[in-house]
């Protein structure tokens, strides 16, 4: 329950499937609530325009869990079905009240909820402009409904309805953007202790956090150590500056090649660096490295106008049940072999 929460909390994605879940549980109990209002009174063209709400709820919610479920968070039919929902949210709620007893539906405070997922996105603007929807919507059928619209008794009981409208949205859009703004600094925290500040690539703790739960969660990947060779040697004829930047443009090139790849990049520690890379055939993995190596191999570095060029060495092995401490040992040991058979070279273990 505390992990659900955690991710509801800190998670957009987590907090749509709730919504999604809801939608389902609120279509049910307005079938419920107008099923037992329909054997009391029955009116035909209540029960046909219920009848297609309800198909159109239905096709609807299919479609968006499809996306929500399907497609990658930032995609353009994710995004739309996400933050589409609460427009179909008001639309639904704006036809079923009236057809399921108006003032006196039981369905009504659907709205603070409806107000407040619109929030999470728009914040205090949002939660007022949606407030400010609903107030017309529940004022439509208050003055289209109340015998005596004009009374001290009608007009008490409209105003306090407004007014909580409008306070849902308000504070609603407070509380949502000063959460946001707390999790923004929290997250930029979390980024700076999980970040290399020289490369810019994922640090070593970064590294540790992410072997350790691809292992937990059973992934299938490649585990690969890169060394740049010589390292030493620049920094004596070059200066620690001129190997600082040799550092950040290696990091760079791994950015760029693994943008398009299915890995990840960290800086290990000194002039070392680790991919954890999302494969399977050995041969797609040899490719890879081949890309980077001939990256890293053919980039000018710069001092003082002065070109050269570096190499780099790679030992990579695929996770086979080890431990991820024994992983690393493994794969430390190839690339050790890598360095002591010339260096510039990829040394894979064996699949198996």
């Amino acid at each position: 329950m505390n992990a659900f929460l955690k991710n509801a909390y800190q998670s957009h994605h987590a907090l749509e499937i709730i919504f999604s879940s809801l939608r389902w549980f609120f279509l049910v109990l307005s079938i419920v609530v107008f099923a037992v209002q329909y054997v009391e009174n029955p009116v035909e063209w209540k029960l046909l325009l219920f009848v297609l709400l309800v198909l159109f709820g239905f096709l609807y919610m299919g479609v968006s869990d499809y996306y929500l479920h399907k497609t990658p968070e930032g995609s353009k039919m994710y995004v739309m079905m996400t933050k589409g929902g609460p427009f179909f949210d008001f639309v639904a709620f704006s036809a079923l009240v009236p057809l399921t007893g108006g003032l006196e539906s039981p369905l009504f405070p659907l709205a603070y909820l409806i107000i407040l997922h619109v929030a999470v996105y728009w914040r205090f603007l949002g939660g007022m402009i949606a407030a400010g929807f609903f107030t017309l919507v529940y004022s439509i059928i208050f003055f289209l409904q109340a015998e005596d619209a004009t009374s001290i008794h009608s007009m008490i009981n409209y105003s306090s309805a407004v007014f909580f409208l409008l306070l849902i949205g308000g504070l609603g859009g407070i509380i949502v953007s000063r959460e946001r703004q707390h999790q923004s600094k929290n997250s930029l925290l979390v980024e700076a202790a999980n970040r290399d500040y020289l490369t810019n690539l994922a640090n070593h703790r970064s590294f540790q956090e992410c072997l350790r739960n691809d292992f937990d969660q059973g992934k299938e990947f490649y585990l690969a150590l890169a060394d740049i060779d010589k390292f030493k040697s620049i920094n004596d004829k070059y200066g620690h500056v001129t190997g600082d930047k040799v550092l950040r443009q290696i990091g760079e090139i791994f950015t760029t090649v693994l943008s398009t790849k299915q890995g990840k990049a960290f800086r290990y520690g000194g002039e070392e660096f680790a991919l954890i890379l999302y494969y399977k055939e050995e041969a797609e993995v040899k490719e890879l490295l081949a890309e980077i190596k001939q990256a890293v191999a053919s980039h000018v570095f710069l001092d003082n106008g002065e070109a050269f060029h570096v190499t780099m060495s790679f030992g990579s092995g695929n996770q086979n049940g080890e431990r991820p401490d024994l992983l690393v040992e493994k794969v430390d040991r190839l690339l050790y072999i890598a360095k002591n058979g010339g260096r510039n070279r990829i040394v894979l273990a064996e699949v198996g």
